[in-house]
């Protein structure tokens, strides 16, 4: 399929220190085996030789069934051994809903393709591909929630969570198992290692992955507004207690780029991932205000 893209998608970046920095022991290998073994049995666009190659790292923080929390960063090619400074710094997550297959599988083939090829992005990237692996693998079929069947988009600590979230959940949602916000703010581990991650990166922008409304969704700081990503039109579609978007668009005031694919079930074509991509460098290249920080 990548071999396909044109060769504006020739994406490309190199492995380095995370925020956090753990060395990788053989037990964490076999675990990264076993891992993508088990997202490849799952996921019929993913790969098992695919997903080993991505390089992806273990966190110290585990999913409430105890699977393993992954990440992967990126930055911008050396020149002559002299590190190019990255224009921004963006957190791309996908997959806080373990029943959106081609939000994850999107993410697997992007990060695919900066891996194998030589052109440089101008960003730096910390992926986290799967942030609901027990919804994912844990659950026959595939659920929305984690396996304390709490909504991680709704468990995020902003200000107002303890007064409106469970209100909110039990008049608007009229208590939808799916949309369960959780006994309290950040109470589950997965979203505790989000909250923990965009506080140590200090992302200057977060994209998020989902489907299936066929829509980008912004929230934060007016200067970063999308007008389209590929073919997904921007929608407002608001925000709500413990959301991403209210949690970090609004509270951290971090824009918060959301992808809504029109489809859980089904890819997009390849032309539509490239042209996601490539307008996803483009509002990060023009969108972003920069911040005089030294990396």
């Amino acid at each position: 399929m990548l071999k396909n893209i044109k060769s504006l998608f020739l994406l490309t970046a190199l492995l380095i220190g995370t925020p956090y920095t753990w060395a990788v022991t053989s037990a964490s290998s076999n675990e990264i085996k076993a891992f993508c073994k088990d997202l490849s049995k799952k996921l019929r666009t993913i790969k098992y030789q695919g997903c080993l190659d991505l390089g992806l790292q273990i966190s110290t923080s585990q999913s409430v069934e105890g699977r393993p929390l992954t990440y992967r960063e990126y930055i911008p090619e050396t020149i002559e051994s002299v590190p190019k400074r990255p224009k921004g710094r963006i957190l791309f997550l996908s997959g806080i809903h373990g029943d959106e297959y081609s939000s994850i599988s999107i993410t697997y083939l992007w990060m695919l393709a900066m891996l194998k090829h030589p052109e440089s992005t101008g960003q730096h990237w910390l992926f986290l591909p799967l942030a609901n692996p027990d919804g994912l693998l844990g659950q026959k079929p595939a659920t929305r929630m984690n396996a304390r069947g709490v909504d991680l988009n709704r468990n995020f600590p902003s200000p107002d969570w303890e007064q409106l979230a469970l209100p909110y959940w039990e008049r608007f949602y009229r208590k939808n198992k799916r949309r369960y916000p959780g006994p309290a703010p950040a109470s589950e581990p997965e979203t505790q290692w989000l909250v923990k991650t965009i506080e140590r990166f200090k992302p200057d922008a977060i994209i998020s992955v989902h489907a299936p409304y066929g829509l980008i969704d912004y929230d934060g700081p007016e200067h970063a507004t999308p007008d389209s990503i590929g073919s997904l039109k921007h929608k407002e579609l608001g925000t709500y207690p413990g959301s991403l978007g209210r949690y970090a668009g609004e509270y951290l005031n971090v824009p918060v780029l959301t992808l809504e694919l029109h489809a859980a079930g089904t890819m997009p074509t390849e032309k539509e991932i490239y042209n996601i991509w490539q307008d996803i460098e483009k509002w990060a290249e023009l969108k972003l205000k920069r911040k005089e920080t030294d990396f």
